[in-house]
């Protein structure tokens, strides 16, 4: 099973702020589950996989 963090946890595992975290949330950028109405918790492996395919697809991009 992955690990869930909640937007504090996971802020520290990628040296972000917790509000970084939750722009990134809003915008779409990152996946979350929800455990009711709050908290929000994040699936690191999800999250990961959605920031390396962001950074490949902004790759491809710019290199255009």
């Amino acid at each position: 099973m992955s690990d869930l963090m909640d937007a504090k946890e996971l802020a520290v595992r990628l040296k972000v702020t917790p509000a970084t975290i939750h722009a990134w949330h809003r915008r779409g950028w990152i996946p979350c589950l929800r455990a009711g109405h709050r908290p929000v918790l994040f699936d690191v492996e999800a999250v990961e996989k959605s920031l390396r395919e962001r950074a490949e697809q902004r790759g491809e991009s710019d290199a255009q």
